[in-house]
């Protein structure tokens, strides 16, 4: 069972329905995880009480961390309009946007599979080229890493 990390200060979302999931997966051309569409069915998308994720290399974010205060559900304001912000952001196709804003994002890796992606995070202006860094081997393993994060200054 995915541990639930959804913020209780989340509007209420269109639930998740076994249509939307084939729509989105042929849409997207590929099979979203298990852990995401059981997430998802919780909550269709919305903020998380857990907001960060470890990292052991600096990040345009933070030294050890990134931020991963959302993640975006089945529906047409989330990971359906995926190639928009792929477009707007010269990010590398075959990935779904989980999380971000503008230059960096957290996503799904199919870059090389159509299945059981792992989780990378993106940044379209941290170097001089695109940069990836690998954060998770899966989605439950992402969200089993989360933590809440204080900053101590």
């Amino acid at each position: 069972m995915i541990r639930n990390v959804w913020s209780d200060r989340n509007e209420s979302l269109p639930a998740l329905t076994p249509k939307k999931v084939q729509e989105a997966e042929v849409k997207l051309g590929v099979k979203l995880p298990k852990s995401y569409i059981e997430l998802c069915s919780i909550q269709n998308g919305g903020y998380l009480e857990y907001d960060a994720f470890p990292t052991l290399v600096p990040t345009s974010w933070a030294d050890d961390h990134v931020s991963v205060d959302h993640i975006r559900g089945v529906n047409e304001d989330g990971i359906l309009d995926n190639q928009y912000y792929i477009d707007e952001w010269g990010l590398p196709n075959h990935i779904v946007l989980l999380c971000g804003d503008g230059h960096s994002w957290v996503a799904l890796d199919y870059r090389e599979t159509k299945e059981n992606p792992p989780i990378i995070y993106v940044d379209a202006e941290y170097t001089d080229e695109i940069f990836i860094l690998e954060l998770a081997s899966d989605f439950e393993s992402l969200i089993n890493g989360l933590f809440i994060y204080e900053d101590n200054e």
